[in-house]
């Protein structure tokens, strides 16, 4: 099909056309919360997600949630001392109302308040997480089953629900959902640690494999599995931001650095594009969503706890869904580089253990690649900045990047080179 001549239309003009011409953000494909899986029931009426509990929706990775897990991080790393406490911190700090302990069989007699959690301890000594959830009850209960499901697969590296008195994973409370989980002991992952990254990519790897079957009767939330059309959505954001900082009269330190590396994130966006739009990894996806295993989509290390007995339990699961696993890859490995300084070692651990628990074919390979290529953090920092707010942290991350640059490059050059050799092997 050939081009529409749109795409030759000055940057300016083309924003304007989109902007003017781009349907509510309730009408774009893949925002429902109905979407079938591999045979899986849409959500009823009944089981609606409301505007405001969707926020956190796992297709889209919303901006909201992907800098409040980014200030977890950050607190995680300032806060050496509280282990345990910033393993399980989350958003914001919210008091927990008596009246939602009151709905458990718990009879706490210590309460402490962490950040975005609260620690609950009983008069036999046991600990739970009390929080209040971001997204909508229907979604808790859908987690608290595909957790059911996968523990009797043999998973069982993840924070239990605790039933309150209606044996029911989620509480409300005056219209806010909360929800309880066991206390899991166990540091923040040290994503810079080979043994660290390695177990964390064992657990995730088998979450998602003891969670595929997994059929949700009652409600479903929208997959992941339109990875070209998240990275297409993404790439004209970027466009969008790089043409806002390029407009602006009075340029600051971010801008300018981000001006100055506008060719290689474009050229690295449309590599990514180009390499998830391939007959290959087009039919790879569509026959994996037809037995599709769910991914945790918030890989953070105070989402990864790495316990005492060196495995790692997974908590927080508000953004699962079904979707390749190629995402939790990914995720786990960018985060990885950024606190290694693109240590390829970190690499060849998380694949060798997602290998262990099913094969990782050339394909698969590269849609990891793509989704690295992507210049995830510059997008993410711009799309924060100029949609948001602005701060100093972001200038900083920003130059972080832009240092880490070429090894960057050289590592997914590697990558690319390692995957041809491997596609001469399987033929």
């Amino acid at each position: 099909m050939p081009k529409s001549p749109r795409t030759k239309l000055p940057d300016w003009v083309q924003q304007l056309i989109d902007e003017l011409t781009r349907p509510p953000y309730f009408l774009e494909p893949g925002n429902s919360g109905n979407r079938n899986v591999g045979g899986k029931r849409s959500q009823p009426a009944g089981e609606q997600e409301t505007p405001y509990e969707a926020r956190r929706d796992a297709g889209h990775e919303h901006q909201e949630s992907a800098y409040r897990a980014h200030r977890a991080e950050d607190a995680g790393r300032n806060r050496a001392t509280q282990a345990t406490a910033r393993a399980h911190t989350s958003a914001e700090p919210t008091r927990v109302p008596k009246s939602v302990l009151a709905k458990y069989d718990l009879a706490p007699t210590k309460r402490e308040q962490l950040l975005g959690v609260e620690q609950v301890t009983t008069e036999d000594g046991q600990r739970y997480a009390v929080k209040r959830a971001s997204v909508a009850p229907a979604r808790v209960r859908f987690i608290h089953r595909a957790l059911m499901y996968a523990r009797k697969q043999g998973f069982t590296r993840y924070a239990p629900f605790v039933l309150n008195k209606q044996k029911s994973p989620v509480a409300i409370d005056e219209g806010q959902a909360y929800y309880v989980t066991k206390w899991i002991d166990g540091q923040t992952a040290n994503f810079a640690s080979a043994e660290h990254v390695a177990q964390t990519a064992y657990t995730l790897a088998q979450f998602h494999e003891a969670t595929r079957g997994f059929v949700s009767e009652k409600y479903a939330p929208a997959d992941a599995f339109d990875l070209f059309g998240m990275l297409q959505r993404r790439t004209r954001d970027l466009r969008q931001m790089l043409i806002r900082a390029d407009a602006k009269r009075d340029k600051d330190a971010f801008d300018a650095l981000l001006l100055s590396l506008r060719d290689s994130l474009l050229d690295d966006a449309a590599h990514s594009l180009h390499l998830v739009d391939d007959a290959e990894a087009i039919a790879f996806l569509a026959e994996d969503k037809d037995e599709a295993g769910l991914c945790h989509l918030d890989v953070i290390p105070g989402n990864c706890l790495y316990t005492p007995d060196h495995h790692v339990c997974l908590i927080d699961f508000d953004l699962a869904t079904y979707a390749p696993r190629a995402l939790d890859m990914a995720h786990l490995l960018r985060r990885s580089f950024q606190a290694s300084d693109w240590n390829g070692e970190l690499a060849y651990a998380c694949f060798l253990h997602f290998d262990a628990v099913r094969a990782i074919p050339r394909v698969e390979y590269r849609l990891v690649e793509s989704l690295l290529r992507f210049p995830y953090l510059p997008w993410r920092l711009a799309h924060t900045r100029y949609r948001y707010f602005a701060s100093e942290s972001q200038l900083d991350e920003l130059q972080r990047y832009a240092l880490q640059g070429e090894k960057r490059q050289a590592f997914l050059s590697s990558l690319a080179d390692q995957i041809e050799h491997l596609g001469e092997q399987e033929e």
